[in-house]
Order: structure tokens, then C-alpha cells, then sequence
């Protein structure tokens, strides 16, 4: 169960505010006849009466001199309404001592570090991030998911349409859920994927393109190495099961000089797909399974290959920038977490390498490229006129980690073509930002979504559109420059979901009786980049 926690910055301020609105109430005089409406005034003449009363009221109280058992009566000098004003704006945002000194950390230290997160210290937004999804000992993908997978698939003809799969797949969903928490004593979340919901044949899709473009590459001479394959963030293995069999039933002469290496962060998810290699008594011996980080990755491989992800883009955690209305400068979000678990986002300017390197590519890949969060210079010049108008812009979450993926497969893998496939628009983002994440729990069978990132780490999943539009351009930048090794390979393309298996699955296996087809028309929000 979830446990308790303590009220919110925003809640103590919302309660001290109504304690000093209950202080300074009226106490208005009964009248005993009935009194003439006095004229309407105007707004400034009500404001000018207005402060000549707290003027007076506030020279009434200075010239008496109570007296309380013949003593006078010591009182603090009255403040005035701005002076409370201030004190309510300037309150902090919790209960624990602002003065404690702050360790600055990373994902990686409160991953060797920390059995529980951290208090007292302040990291990047994207350490933050990072460490509540993939922190080995509480972080989400650690403790509360599990990906939803059927032994077999579904026999999709024998559903009168796209609802009636619905219905059943929504009820075995429900199921697996309650038994979980039945057995387990906590709330596990459970989420699903194309591959797991129309396996094999989604994955068929996949191996079918991989084997066009091999045979494609081979005709026209770009190389003449074996198949080989990464994929990177493989779930429970079922895209490599399907993959593999897709190879051998269709073209054993690849398939028997074929390499397959799964990339998995997880140890738990690395485990199962260990025990994955084989499928209708047929033992894969040409997979291994690698249990660490792509970011982490150091080994060149110089021979043509394919990298594969699904619904990897998603999880990569995303760093936070703020742009001076003023200057355009961009500063970094930093997340405090205090002695009583609340946290503060900071901002300061950008020192972090990373950043400063996505941000400097995006404008020479992309000088088209306009981010939301920075309105026009006219824009800001008339916001500038207005009272109380902010100096920063509303956030941004920028794809750093994605960036890095990028930067590692241009280094690591010179020769490669990418499959990624992933969402490119999300429903209940995060509001008021730009590029913003989806932020959820899932408790007693109800999805509950926030409205901040800064959540309890392990807890929540934080997983955040892409544009794919900018990706490709990001991406040809990185991997296909003109000097690259695979600049002869051909620039990067982007696609629908429902475009790519189009093209390449066998959709007769996933229409119902009506003829509607779930796996063409489910997860329209979904997109590839491939190359």
C-alpha cells in the first residue's frame, strides 16, 4: 500500500493563508435603520478608500495604549497587508530545515549508494528521473512493473470484432492484475505492448523488414557480413523469440551464420530472457542476453548490424531547461529533496555537458526547430510590459539520455540500421510544459496521473512522447553525417505504426470476423524511425 505522506508545500501555504484571512476578518456594525445606497464607485476610488482605512487603522492602534493589570500591554507592531503578502509568498515549500547542507549526486552514486532514495541532496532532473525508474533497489522498473504477456497469442478470427478483443483482453488483464496484488500484498503495475498483444505476428513484421533490407544490403554490395542483431530493452524476450523463428522458418541460410544480442538494463527482465531462448522446443544458441546499460556501452562493433528498440524512447529519462524571457539563455532544472521527502525543482545556468551539447546539435541539426517554451521576440517584448510578468519561460523537457543513445550508436556501432519504434503523442501529460511526460500510478484498479514529475522514486511511471521529426533529424545528424561509415546507407525515414505493418505484416492473421484489425488500428500514436 502506498504510505502516508506529509502535507505538500502548497497545502501548508493554502492553510497559513486561510489562518491570516481568519485574522484579519471584519466585524461589521449592525445598523438599526435602514441607510440610503450609497453611489457606485469606481474601482480606484474604492482602492483609494480602501488603503486610507488600513492607513487609519493602523494609526488607531499605534496611539492607544492598552493596559493590562495596570501594565501596559506589550504588542508587536501591526504589519501591513503587503508585508503578510510577502511573508505567504516567501514560505518554503516544506516543514524541514532549509539551512541542512545538500550533497549533489547522480543516478549512478544513489545507485551504488542508496537502499531507499535519498534525502538532503539535490541532482539533475534526468538523475532524478533515472533513479526513480531504474534504481536497482526502489526504482519503478525494479519493484512495480510487469509487462502483460499470455502464454500463447490470440486467435484473432475468432473475435466478432475489435471490441469483442477488447473486452477480453481487458478482462484477462484485470485478472492477471488482482492476482498479483492477491499474492504479492502490494499494487504491481501492469502494462502492455504491440509485441506482447499481437505476438507473433507484430514481431513477425519486424524480422520481415530486418531480412528485405539484409538480402537488400547484400545485392547491392554495402557489405557482406552475417545477420546481426542488438536489440536493445527487450521486455520479457518475446521480440527476439519472434524475430529468431521469423529468420529460421524463412530464411535458414541467414539464420544460420545470424547473431542476436539482447541489450538489458533490468537484471530481472534479463533473467527472463534467459529462460526465453527457446521456443517450441527449439533452443536459440545464437542469442545472449548482455545485463547492462546501453548509455554504458564501450565495444566497438565494426560489422554492418541491425539495432532494435521498442518503446525504449519512452523510458529514457529527460532532462529540464527554463530560457531567460529576456536573453533566450537556457538554465537546468535541479531537484532538491529535503529531510522530509518533499522536493523543490531550482534552476541554474547550464553547466552540464550534455545539455549543453544536445541543446548546440539541435540548433545546427534542426535551425527550423523553434521550441514552444521560447515565445517570439515580440512576444516577449509586450510580456515584459505587463505587471508581475515571469523572467523564465514555462519548462522544457528536453531528450538528453536520447541523445546520448544516439552519440553511443554513431561511436559504437558505425555500420548499423535502426528500428525504433515508439509514442509520439500521450494522452494527461504533465500540464504547462513543453514535451512533457506522462506521470502514473495505478492503485486498486485506477490509474492515477499526476500533475509534476517530482514524485516518490519507484512508485510512479514517467515515461514521455517523441518527436520523431526531430529525432530523424537529430539522428542523421549524429549517425549519417557525410564522414560517418555509413554515410553510403541512406538517411533516416519515419513512419506510422499502422504504415509500417502495412507493409510488412501479414494482416490476415490479425483481422477479426468483421473484418476490423486491431493490430492496424491500435496504438495509432505510435511511430518508427528507420534506417
Amino acid at each position: 500500500m502506498l504510505q502516508p505522506v506529509a502535507l505538500s508545500g502548497w497545502q501548508q501555504r493554502t492553510l497559513k493563508t486561510q489562518r491570516m484571512l481568519k485574522t484579519r476578518g471584519t466585524n461589521p456594525k449592525k445598523v438599526d435603520k435602514k441607510e440610503e445606497k450609497p453611489p457606485h464607485k469606481g474601482y480606484f476610488d474604492e482602492l483609494r478608500e480602501t488603503m486610507s482605512r488600513w492607513q487609519q487603522s493602523t494609526l488607531n492602534t499605534q496611539d492607544t495604549d492598552p493596559k493590562v493589570d495596570g501594565k501596559e500591554e506589550e504588542r508587536p507592531p501591526r504589519k501591513g497587508y503587503f508585508e503578510e503578502l510577502r511573508e505567504i509568498m516567501i514560505m518554503p515549500l516544506t516543514s524541514a530545515d532549509p539551512n541542512i547542507p545538500t550533497k549533489r549526486v547522480t543516478a549512478k552514486y544513489c545507485a551504488q549508494k542508496f537502499t531507499a532514495p535519498p534525502r538532503n541532496v539535490t541532482m539533475l532532473s534526468s538523475d532524478f528521473i533515472d533513479d526513480s525508474l531504474y534504481n536497482p533497489a526502489y526504482g519503478y522498473f525494479s519493484k512495480q512493473a510487469l509487462i502483460f504477456s499470455l502464454r500463447e497469442g490470440y486467435n484473432f478470427s475468432s473475435f466478432r470484432d475489435s471490441s469483442a478483443f477488447m473486452d477480453v483482453m481487458g478482462d484477462q488483464y484485470k485478472e492477471i492484475e488482482r492476482e498479483l496484488d492477491d499474492v504479492r500484498g502490494i499494487t504491481r503495475q501492469l502494462w502492455h505492448t504491440s509485441t506482447e498483444i499481437f505476438k507473433p505476428w507484430y514481431g513477425y513484421a519486424i524480422a520481415k523488414h530486418i531480412a528485405e533490407q539484409y538480402m537488400a544490403d547484400r545485392k547491392a554490395n554495402v557489405h557482406d557480413d552475417p545477420l546481426v542483431v542488438y536489440e536493445v530493452g527487450g521486455g520479457n524476450g518475446t521480440l527476439m523469440l519472434n524475430i529468431l523463428d521469423y529468420i529460421r522458418n524463412n530464411e535458414p541460410a541467414v539464420y544460420s551464420q545470424m547473431e542476436y544480442r539482447l541489450v538489458e538494463i533490468s537484471p530481472k527482465l534479463a533473467r527472463q530472457q534467459l529462460i526465453k531462448h527457446g521456443s517450441n522446443n527449439f533452443v536459440h544458441t545464437n542469442a545472449k542476453v548482455i545485463n547492462q546499460s546501453i548509455l554504458d556501452w564501450s565495444t566497438l562493433e565494426s560489422r554492418a548490424c541491425f539495432v532494435v528498440a521498442m518503446e525504449l524512447l519512452d523510458n529514457f529519462p529527460h532532462d529540464v531547461v527554463r530560457y531567460d524571457y529576456d536573453t533566450g539563455e537556457p538554465y537546468q532544472g535541479i531537484v532538491r529533496v529535503y529531510d522530509d521527502s518533499e522536493y523543490e525543482d531550482n534552476y541554474e545556468p547550464v553547466t552540464d555537458p550534455t545539455i549543453r551539447s544536445y541543446l548546440a546539435a539541435r540548433k545546427q541539426a534542426a535551425p527550423e526547430y523553434k521550441t514552444p517554451a521560447l515565445p517570439s521576440d515580440l512576444h516577449r517584448r509586450i510580456r515584459r510590459q505587463l505587471p508581475l510578468a515571469p523572467n523564465m519561460t514555462k519548462i522544457e523537457f528536453i531528450p538528453t539520455h536520447a541523445f546520448r543513445f544516439l552519440q553511443v550508436l554513431g561511436k559504437f556501432f558505425p555500420r548499423h540500421r535502426v528500428v525504433l519504434g515508439d509514442f509520439y503523442m500521450l494522452p494527461d501529460t504533465v500540464p504547462g510544459a513543453v514535451d512533457a511526460p506522462v506521470v502514473q500510478t495505478r492503485l486498486k484498479g485506477t490509474m492515477v496521473p499526476c500533475d509534476t514529475y517530482m514524485v516518490r522514486p519507484g512508485w510512479f511511471d514517467i515515461f514521455f512522447p517523441t518527436n520523431f521529426e526531430l529525432l530523424r533529424s537529430m539522428y542523421n545528424a549524429t549517425c549519417r553525417a557525410p564522414s560517418s561509415a555509413a554515410a553510403g546507407m541512406g538517411r533516416a525515414r519515419v513512419c506510422t505504426q499502422a504504415e509500417f505493418v502495412k507493409q510488412y505484416g501479414d494482416l490476415s492473421k490479425t483481422a477479426t470476423r468483421s473484418g476490423e484489425n486491431p493490430m492496424l488500428e491500435f496504438y495509432g500514436n505510435n511511430k518508427f524511425l528507420l534506417s
